[in-house]
């Protein structure tokens, strides 16, 4: 009896290893239906395209809602600047600007009754110091074949890839089959209202567009699973988030005398709580998809794993909370960002606070994120009359756009036909965008730039030596004509 039940474990471990191994083998890159020319030689950007995009990355378009005092004279000459730069696309483009300074282009398309296609960028630029940065970050130096400049990748690269895409259009007398805007806002690293209001600004006129493609995702040399092809992450849908000001109450007094009661000392209780009690982790369906892609491109033991989620599901979860760019992908993240106490080293402040910076996984919202945090001071006693909440522009995660249809394959396509070797996916983006605003009105609403960029460059958002490579930006204004040439492609969807 022992040895028959031996022989039948046996047997179903052989069974189990062999439905593995099958699923691990037909697991194959996606594949990209009714595929599009591959984009021509000639089809991209040029030397002059390039000086084009450094006069733009010239310009010192710091918006800085947070001085009053702030210098906005770069965006006083900011369009201007365009017009100079483009004169065939102000010449046949209708201009509304937005907000004093944001830019809507509207290229009106031969079907006035097909909802049309809005490409969105924005041309504010966080601050850069230059004395801690090797280039001058508003020289647009090119070195080694790489344009350094604050927005070289975000995102004036967009906006002059949109402009570039529509001059070179423009110039071999094409008319779009569907209206055509582009929009770029000033404020967006500011969480500034001209998205918003470039959004009302369709709504208040009963537009939905087909699709909206802002930035986002884009194509990356250093892709996650040690996976070694170009990889392409669209954004199907983007984080919530809010920030929470956190301030605990107390008697203060003499560092002499410290004691568990004191505010600095609750406040770190709770925060010690909130960090070793991160919310629970679960792998959305565009997560999902992202990750049997990257496999797909990697080796059989990556195959093994992610084609078998229906039993390795625990396994990856784990693996994927242990590293911080993957754990964000999967669950609600708390980051401390702000920390205020005493203002002398001998004294136990009366108060002390935190800022929390949240971002909010789609399958939860705002409320349910806080809930959690207020949780972590309730566990260590600290709730009611000692401690204050405050949120700051709580938003709540965007609705995730299809991702299995026409309109997403469409982009794809696109993306197939700039960058055949590399593999292609949704995926959920972490930081906020402008497009959120659109997602209210548009169930197709995506988050990608259509340009290479490189593992160190992607690390230099916001930081110092942002740049981009020359070919990466010329080829990335081949995506942009790609995307508008072809969207004859797309007339059966009428209706956004």
């Amino acid at each position: 009896m022992t040895l028959l039940i031996i022989l039948i474990v046996l047997a179903l471990l052989v069974v189990l290893a062999a439905v593995l191994l099958v699923n691990a083998l037909r697991l194959r890159p996606a594949e990209v239906a009714n595929p599009l020319p591959p984009l021509a030689a000639e089809v991209a950007g040029t030397d002059r395209s390039v000086e084009r995009f450094c006069a733009l990355l010239q310009s010192k378009t710091v918006w800085a809602a947070e001085d009053p005092t702030a210098d906005h004279s770069a965006f006083d000459g900011f369009i201007p600047k365009l017009k100079t730069l483009y004169p065939q696309v102000f010449a046949a483009l209708e201009l509304t600007v937005i907000n004093d300074y944001g830019l809507l282009l509207h290229w009106r398309g031969r079907n006035a009754e097909a909802a049309p296609v809005v490409l969105m960028a924005h041309h504010d630029v966080v601050f850069a110091k230059p004395e801690e940065w090797t280039h001058d970050p508003f020289a647009a130096e090119i070195v080694d074949g790489r344009i350094y400049a604050r927005g070289a990748v975000d995102t004036k690269c967009i906006l002059a890839g949109l402009l570039e895409a529509v001059e070179y259009l423009l110039a071999q007398g094409y008319t779009p089959p569907r209206s055509v805007y582009l929009v770029s806002s000033n404020c967006e690293e500011d969480s500034g209202p001209t998205g918003k209001l470039m959004a009302d600004y369709f709504s208040s006129r009963g537009i939905t567009p087909l699709f909206v493609l802002d930035e986002g995702g884009a194509v990356v040399d250093n892709a996650p699973l040690g996976v070694s092809c170009d990889f392409a992450a669209i954004g199907v849908a983007e984080k919530g988030i809010f920030a929470a000001r956190c301030t605990v109450e107390s008697e203060g007094g003499h560092a002499a005398t410290p004691a568990l009661t004191d505010a600095p000392a609750r406040l770190v209780a709770a925060l010690d709580t909130m960090l070793k009690s991160p919310a629970p982790a679960r792998l959305s369906k565009p997560i999902e998809e992202t990750l049997k892609e990257l496999a797909a491109h990697g080796s059989l033991g990556l195959k093994l794993v992610f084609a078998n989620l229906w039993l390795t599901r625990p396994l990856v979860l784990a693996i994927m909370k242990g590293n911080a760019e993957t754990a964000a992908m999967v669950r609600t993240t708390y980051a401390i960002t702000e920390l205020e106490g005493s203002r002398a080293a001998n004294v136990i402040p009366k108060t002390a606070g935190v800022t929390v910076n949240v971002r909010i996984d789609p399958h939860e919202n705002v409320d349910a994120a806080l809930e959690r945090l207020k949780g972590s001071f309730a566990k260590v006693g600290v709730a009611g009359d000692m401690v204050d909440f405050t949120l700051e522009n709580p938003i709540d995660p965007s609705p995730v756009s299809p991702f299995d249809d026409e309109v997403f394959c469409y982009v794809r396509r696109v993306t197939h036909s700039v960058y055949p070797q590399a593999g292609i996916a949704p995926y959920v983006q972490s930081s906020c965008t402008d497009a959120r605003h659109f997602a209210t009105i548009c169930p197709h609403t995506y988050r990608f730039a259509g340009f290479l960029f490189k593992g160190d460059q992607r690390a230099s958002i916001h930081g110092k030596d942002e740049s981009l490579d020359v070919e990466s930006f010329k080829r990335g204004v081949g995506f942009y004509i790609q995307l508008m040439a072809h969207l004859d492609q797309l007339e059966g969807y009428l209706e956004g």
